[in-house]
């Protein structure tokens, strides 16, 4: 009679410890196939998001053509429009190639808060288009940008300033690809404003 209860014991410990470890071995398995769910969700939906960033503003200036690209075709110039300056890392120093303009023409700089950066003139057609590309830290995040130029009778010119970038698959980006055009767009207007001002007082 001994042996039977404490049979009967030993397999109530058993039936009890397989049932609790069977109902959390099904709760992380669920958790589990829920998590990949909700990935795959958010990947399938992203992909009914664009991805390509594409932003595209422009502005006319009273000035002729080529002293519009002779402004923007130095890189002193060109640097003038960075956000990355000593308001942000006030730490920040910063120096010229021995070459200003035209291609090759770079801008460098290094910070305790930005890190490593630079700002180079990767291509310059004249009075057509200026092409540039910012790195910060070995191409941990790059950007370009294209200015084009565009004759408007003799003294004036329309000058776009476009920015291009094809983000693949990466739902985050895509996510962030409306927001993102619409604030690239307030800092080109911003931008596109100074440079407006800066080339009709540049002798």
């Amino acid at each position: 009679m001994l042996l039977t209860n404490n049979a009967s014991f030993n397999y109530l410990q058993w039936f009890t410890k397989f049932t609790i470890d069977y109902f959390f071995t099904m709760k992380l398995f669920k958790v589990f196939i829920g998590f990949w769910l909700l990935i795959g969700l958010v990947f399938v939906t992203s992909l009914f998001f664009p991805r390509e960033f594409k932003v595209e503003r422009s502005i006319v200036i009273e000035k002729p053509i080529f002293e519009c690209y002779a402004y923007l075709n130095n890189i002193k110039n060109i640097a003038q429009l960075s956000p990355w300056d000593k308001s942000i890392d006030s730490t920040m120093h910063s120096f010229y190639s021995q070459q200003l303009t035209g291609k090759g023409a770079s801008y460098y700089f290094t910070g305790n808060l930005l890190g490593f950066g630079s700002l180079k003139i990767n291509e310059s057609i004249t009075n057509e288009k200026i092409c540039t590309k910012l790195d910060l830290n070995g191409h941990e995040m790059s950007a370009s940008t294209t200015f084009l130029f565009k004759g408007i009778g003799y003294n004036k010119t329309q000058l776009i300033w476009t920015d291009y970038k094809d983000v693949g698959y990466n739902p985050i980006y895509r996510f962030l690809i409306p927001s993102k055009e619409k604030e690239t767009a307030l800092q080109f207007d911003e931008g596109l404003m100074k440079i407006r001002i800066a080339i009709m007082s540049f002798n």
